[in-house]
């Protein structure tokens, strides 16, 4: 459909227009406030942005009216949407973030409305007239959407009803703030009040106490085996197995344990870890990383062992850990990783495995807990007697019950539950003619769990209700469980009434809500029902759409806040993986999106799990019978973005093969995305920086001839950063200019800030200092547009601004920033953030010991992801931390096998060797082999018009020149570098060169030019914490002016 044309509003009209928009706007972004709908705050961000511009453009202020008009009705209808609908189905939330799309575009047509001369706008006409149609598009098509969704054109929210819906947020915002204040005080295990915690020491607590289930209400007839475990427990080192069949008390037992009062005396921290939907090594190391608070990476094992190596006292409980150990394919790796915990000695292990065998590789506690056994009679009266009212039985009906449970604890607890709503005669005549079947080749453990779970099945109020069985069975492929907000948007044509179903299995305790309200189904009864009534293909079908769906509204608006989106999905990572595999069979209709849906879900699992999907080892089988150039073409992609975690590739082949892919379906986007990647792959992996730019720029020339603008943005910032390693500081800064205008644009907000977090590397690279802090702030601003504070960007930009701090020696501030971020970033960010933060030691002179300690570990997390850049960096550091420590031989050599491997490639750390090599402060050479190390720098320094480090070359040959005895020179080196330092505000050089010219000073009789310079030297020196030049300093002071020194350095610089 065209873009609907309207009249500007009547000029009376005008303000009350942006009057009422600027209600509803503030409105959204109270609601947004108490809400988990996506896109919200974006939405009313940016309009209150538009709206606040549209009041003095300049030109065009008719279209611009028309447009405000239009974006108050939708805002009117998205608020209306969000009151009376307050789960939206994917579908709905895909057009919520189409028109924060559309805003944003508007958001920069009026802006080029507002500041553009008359010349750059003819200039630019048709840029501009393009931008238009695509915010009327936009607009139109907004307003057909939601005024078809709510079955009006656009009906209206009148003030009133604002005023009422702010009224209402702002007391459900004033509840939450009630909870997480302590006006609600839940306590946790051992008595510890979870009230006195942020909300987000609650989160990333490491104590794990609100990680534990709760202590078990129901415990009867485990006393001895209770007691024997304790024993185990309270021994040095324990190393304890649980093992029985299913449903026989394991958890239970384990859970009772962990919360008695001499375990949690014991152990600091107590660790409950479920290992149900952990098949693998990997995902076992994923599940126990994500409950002790390690970020998952590549070498997350590592990590998980550095955790409990360095923490204090712990238990770890790993329950259900058969779903980790059985797989035979993974079982050495679980085999060792589990030895590998057991060497800790401080680290107590607690395991529970159905069946009879331990793992056997590692020395068990002695004596072995045997195998549970069912419970006497007198436990399994007692539980049964808890669960429902024995009164309305016999104790001759309760014995005749309990036999149907062989006193098992699951069976006990089920059967119990089925007494108390279907009574004695209705159950016991319907086990009477189950048992026929079921025991007719004898009774045993398993076969008594079935009988429960069968019995549970067959009930009347299943049976009665039409969808408990069909909703039983799509279950059992979410180990994850299932939230409400999925149930109630999949439309089931086998499940009419989910609620009731829902109520059916919880009350006959087939299914139970855990402790977030997620319906789950307990493993043994997920496996019976996966053999005995597994889901049809036209009950997955409506569930993996649904998953298709909130992947691809993940995927198209990543640049977007969209809040719960991405929790959503992270919830539901065990779900996605077993119900995507479910409907890999080659006569699925669906199968082209399911395998579509399992590639992004492994771009999914990159950036938010640290790691690949199992998916992506099962889609090369079918797409090899597909003649599907585009999903081919699309899957060898998302391996080449994978690379850190895969097991090698050849990129030549991967290249070869998908380009033709996409050739033959004309998809150049698909190609122009490959070819970025490609450069990313040689950029990181290989540090081949040249090849990876010939990519980039390949790829940014493809993704314009399709209007491909997010790709271009990509290659166009990945390009600027080569160029930026490459010391080419002023072509890149050209390169990201440009992309700036791409996306300011068209309205991309986040490839803007983007943009400018590479503007500032290139203008602290070339000591441009004074305007970064205004940069950085602008890009965060435009974050918050995205409401995306917070996020990874937002992160690196605080940390641009850390390391603005950095080059001008203010190190207190750069430490603070970095210990603010390091804890929130992704694994090589943190890498990177730890060493700048031992950097920083070294520079302030910390002790050297734990510096190496540390660089070690950093290095470590570098070559376990192949980064040979952070290799390197680190090797540069230890060289630096070799020379405070008098390895001057080794620590010269180290730093000339650095510049080595650099030359020509990566000038910013061919500029951090040099630095340290030209400096004759570090003594690692003759004054004249120093000098030409000097010159080389300078050299350097001139080619990329690094400010800093020229300066800093010239302090260095002003040294040479002073122990030479050419003071002349050496002076007037000293004073142009001093010049220098101080126009961009470096501290501790400045200061350094401070020192020298006051001492010509004095020479030459000038006393109190002397004392001038020098006070200055101790301001920076201060500044910049550098105790012992700050001593050097005060000993010159004192001399001069005759006074006994006295050393007041330690308070001072505090």
């Amino acid at each position: 459909m065209p873009p609907r044309a309207a009249p500007p509003p009547p000029p009376g009209e005008v303000n009350n227009i942006l009057k009422y928009a600027t209600i509803a706007a503030s409105t959204l972004s109270d609601v947004s406030d108490s809400t988990d709908i996506p896109f919200l705050r974006t939405i009313a961000a940016v309009s209150v942005s538009i709206l606040t511009i549209a009041q003095t453009v300049k030109t065009n202020q008719d279209e611009c009216m028309r447009m405000v008009a239009r974006i108050q009705e939708l805002l009117s209808v998205i608020l209306r949407l969000c009151v009376e609908d307050k789960e939206l189905a994917p579908g709905m939330l895909h057009n919520i973030g189409k028109f924060a799309d559309t805003l944003q575009r508007i958001h920069a047509y009026v802006t080029v409305q507002q500041n553009a001369g008359i010349f750059k706008r003819f200039f630019r006409q048709s840029e501009n007239t393009a931008l238009l149609s695509e915010c009327k598009a936009g607009l139109s098509h907004a307003l057909d959407v939601f005024g078809a969704s709510c079955g009006i054109e656009t009906r209206l929210v009148t003030t009133a009803e604002m005023a009422e819906m702010r009224d209402r947020a702002e007391k459900r915002h004033r509840e939450l703030v009630e909870l997480f204040s302590g006006q609600i005080e839940p306590r946790g295990s051992g008595g510890v009040s979870l009230a006195s915690k942020s909300v987000f020491e609650f989160q990333n607590s490491t104590t794990s106490l609100i990680m534990l289930p709760p202590n078990p209400k129901i415990f009867h007839g485990r006393d001895p085996e209770l007691h024997a475990l304790l024993q185990l427990l309270l021994q040095d080192s324990a190393r304890v197995t649980i093992l029985g069949p299913g449903g026989i008390g394991k958890t239970t037992l384990a859970t009772t344990a962990l919360h008695h009062p001499d375990v949690s005396a014991k152990f600091t921290h107590r660790y409950f870890v479920s290992c149900e939907s952990a098949k693998n090594h990997d995902a076992l190391v994923s599940v126990i990383a994500s409950h002790v608070g390690v970020t998952p990476s590549r070498n997350t094992s590592k990590q998980v062992l550095r955790h409990f190596s360095g923490a204090e006292p712990s238990i770890l409980l790993l329950d259900n850990f058969e779903t980790s150990w059985e797989p035979l394919t993974s079982r050495a790796q679980v085999e060792e990783f589990l030895s590998l915990l057991a060497d800790i000695p401080h680290l107590a292990l607690l395991i529970t495995m159905r069946g009879a065998e331990r793992p056997s590789s590692i020395r068990w506690s002695r004596p072995f807990l045997s195998p549970l056994e069912p419970l006497t009679d007198n436990a399994a009266r007692l539980i049964f007697s808890d669960i429902t009212d024995e009164h309305r039985q016999t104790d001759a009906e309760i014995s005749e019950l309990l036999k149907l449970t062989d006193n098992l604890p699951l069976a006990v607890t089920l059967v119990a539950n089925i007494s108390t709503f279907e009574g004695y005669e209705t159950l016991l005549s319907r086990w009477r003619i189950e048992r026929t079947t079921l025991f007719s080749e004898g009774s045993d453990k398993r076969s008594n769990l079935d009988l429960s779970i069968g019995l549970s099945l067959s009930s009347p109020r299943i049976l009665n209700c039409p969808g408990a069985l069909p909703l039983l069975s799509l279950l059992s492929l979410l180990p994850e469980g299932v939230s409400e907000i999925d149930l109630l948007q999949i439309d089931f044509p086998m499940i009419r009434d989910v609620g009731r179903s829902k109520t059916a299995l919880i009350r006959t305790s087939l299914a139970y809500l855990d402790h977030d309200k997620r319906l789950r189904v307990l493993v043994p009864i997920r496996e019976y029902v996966k053999i005995h009534n597994p889901p049809s293909p036209s009950l997955c079908r409506p569930l993996r759409r649904h998953f298709h769906e909130l992947l691809m509204l993940w995927n198209d608006y990543q640049h977007l806040s969209a809040a719960g989106i991405a929790q959503r999905l992270a919830t539901n990572v065990g779900n996605f993986e077993s119900v995507l595999k479910h409907g890999l069979h080659h006569d699925e209709p669906d199968l082209v999106e399911t395998l579509h849906s399992a590639i992004t879900f492994n771009s999914f699992c990159r950036i938010f799990k640290r790691r690949p999907s199992d998916m992506m080892e099962l889609i090369s089988g079918f797409l090899d019978k597909l003649d599907n150039h585009q999903l081919h073409g699309a899957y060898l992609t998302q391996l080449v973005r994978s690379w850190q975690y895969g097991s090698g590739f050849d990129p030549q082949t991967i290249e070869t093969t998908a380009i033709q892919h996409f050739r033959a379906v004309g998809d150049i986007g698909g190609e122009a995305y490959l070819i970025g990647g490609l450069g990313s792959y040689y950029r990181q992996h290989d540090n081949n920086l040249p090849k990876a730019l010939k990519y980039y720029r390949a790829a940014k020339d493809l993704a314009a001839t399709c209007n491909d603008v997010k790709t271009q943005c990509f290659a166009f910032r990945e390009a600027a950063e080569c160029m930026w390693q490459l010391g080419q500081y002023h072509e890149a800064l050209v390169e990201i200019q440009e992309m700036r205008g791409i996306a300011k644009h068209h309205g991309l907000f986040y490839d803007e800030a983007q943009a400018i977090r590479v503007e500032l590397l290139c203008r602290v690279s070339l000591g441009d200092l004074k305007p970064c802090f205004a940069l950085c702030a602008e890009a965060r601003a435009l974050l918050a547009l995205c409401s995306l504070q917070g996020g990874i960007l937002d992160l690196a930009l605080v940390n641009s601004d850390a390391d603005v701090h950095y080059q001008k020696t203010e190190f207190a501030e750069a430490r603070a920033l970095y210990l603010t971020t390091c804890p929130q970033q992704p694994p090589m960010s943190q890498a990177y953030d730890r060493l700048a933060l031992a950097n920083i030691d070294i520079e302030t002179w910390e002790d050297t010991a734990k510096i190496r300690q540390d660089l070690e570990a950093i290095k470590a997390i570098f070559e376990s992801i192949t980064h040979p850049a952070g290799i390197t960096l680190c090797e540069v550091s230890l060289a630096w931390v070799d020379i405070r420590e008098g390895l001057l031989r080794k620590g010269m050599l180290s730093l000339q096998r650095s510049l080595k491997e650099t030359w020509g490639n990566d000038q910013e750390i061919s500029i951090l060797c040099l630095n340290i090599l030209a400096d004759t402060a570090y003594g690692l050479n003759n004054p004249w082999n120093t000098y030409k190390w000097a010159i080389v720098l300078l050299g350097f320094a001139l080619k990329g018009k690094n400010r800093l480090a020229v300066f800093h070359a010239l302090r260095c040959m002003a040294d040479f020149f002073a122990t030479c005895g050419d003071d002349d020179t050496a002076e007037s080196l000293f004073q142009t570098a001093f010049d220098g330092f101080t126009a961009m505000d470096v501290h501790r050089n400045r200061g350094s060169c401070a020192v020298h010219l006051g001492d010509y000073l004095l020479c030459r009789g000038e006393r109190e030019k002397a004392l001038q310079l020098w006070n200055i030297a101790r301001e920076c020196f201060i500044r910049s914490q550098q105790a012992q030049d700050f001593e050097q300093v005060d000993r010159r002071i004192a001399r001069v002016l005759g006074v006994v020194f006295s050393p007041v350095i330690a308070c001072t610089i505090d």
